[in-house]
């Protein structure tokens, strides 16, 4: 958990622009059929957490940055947008099932998590998901198998839920990388009814009511 949070805690460093700091296109095209509460999984600065809120979503946004969720929050809290910030470690952050109507997740995976991903949606609910497949790590980071697809393996994660969109392989964007990307609905069969427990993360403020 340390190393990774130095890590990270280096690359959000105040004022230290990213590359990646403009909404996901693919987002763009499918915010308008998710439902509230929004979770915005490994956050970061919030590029797509602050573009749901600013179409009217409430969305709670983890991370394992402090200095990137102060930066979402400066901008949150400027545009009074309804944003809940959490800074927690996902390895041992658990969600609560049945809870979220929209789930994101961009560039981001930890294979241990899915199951609770899963969970966490209700019924009808949406999750948008684009991370890296293997061919990436001939283009950089990210390296370690931990974090990258194999082809498939995001369809087959999901296949008891209604798919709506897949795609992989190499994608055009800017840079061209090596993605899968998904939008699937969970099945209204699929019931989970636990409501929010105590979590192990510290909200660090919210951007609006």
């Amino acid at each position: 958990m340390y190393e990774d949070k130095r890590k990270w805690e280096k690359r959000h460093q105040a004022g230290c622009q990213q590359p990646d700091d403009a909404t996901s296109p693919f987002l763009a095209k499918w915010a308008r059929h998710l439902m509230a509460p929004v979770l915005d999984l490994a956050c970061g600065r919030g590029r797509n957490a602050l573009f749901l809120a600013r179409l009217g979503f409430k969305v709670h946004a983890i991370d394992i940055s402090h200095n990137a969720l102060v930066d979402l929050l400066r901008t949150a809290r400027r545009e009074q947008l309804p944003v809940l910030a959490i800074e927690a470690d996902l390895e041992s952050f658990p969600l609560p099932e049945g809870y979220y109507g929209g789930m994101i997740v961009f560039r981001f995976l930890q294979r241990p998590l899915f199951d609770a991903i899963r969970k966490s949606l209700r019924p009808g609910g949406l999750i948008v998901y684009e991370t890296f497949l293997k061919e990436q790590s001939a283009f950089g980071a990210p390296r370690d198998p931990a974090h990258l697809l194999a082809r498939g393996e995001l369809r087959e994660l999901f296949q008891d839920f209604e798919i709506l969109f897949y795609d992989e392989g190499l994608l055009q964007e800017t840079p061209p990388a090596y993605l899968a990307r998904l939008v699937a609905r969970k099945p209204a069969s699929k019931v989970h009814t636990s409501t929010p427990g105590t979590r192990s993360g510290t909200a660090i403020g919210g951007g609006g009511s």
